[in-house]
């Protein structure tokens, strides 16, 4: 990775976890500890096994993102038929969304940087798929 783009993904990864504290006013954020073992990974050796960590760690984050989405989607209306008090917190769960999309997006890039990364220190498709870290 060259210098512009490991600034950048430096920059995504701190995007990544201020918007997950901000996000933890509306609801609680595992993207907290996901940004930071993101960083942690950046500053190990680069291995291809560190790498294929976040690769794996960022699919699985986006993954329960879509979960939380799909699953809060149903569940938070804000309609006519809702008490003033559940009216009250549209804003928060919209902001809640907003963020959560956001920050499935931030992650994408990071991805893409961490497969580029792992590509050029010799790294073939098909170990992505294995989940066993150790020898």
């Amino acid at each position: 990775m060259n210098a512009k783009e490991t600034k950048s993904s430096l920059y995504m990864t701190w995007g990544l976890i201020a918007s997950s504290i901000l996000s933890c006013f509306c609801r609680p954020d595992y993207n907290i500890v996901c940004g930071f073992l993101v960083l942690f990974l950046r500053s190990r050796n680069n291995g291809k096994k560190i790498l294929r960590c976040g690769i794996h760690l960022l699919l699985l984050s986006i993954i329960i993102d879509i979960i939380w989405i799909i699953k809060y989607t149903s569940v938070w209306r804000h309609g006519d038929e809702t008490s003033e008090l559940w009216q009250s917190l549209s804003f928060t769960h919209n902001l809640a969304y907003f963020l959560a999309y956001i920050e499935m997006l931030v992650k994408l890039p990071l991805i893409f940087f961490y497969f580029k990364q792992f590509k050029n220190s010799g790294g073939n498709n098909l170990e992505l798929l294995s989940f066993i870290y150790s020898k």
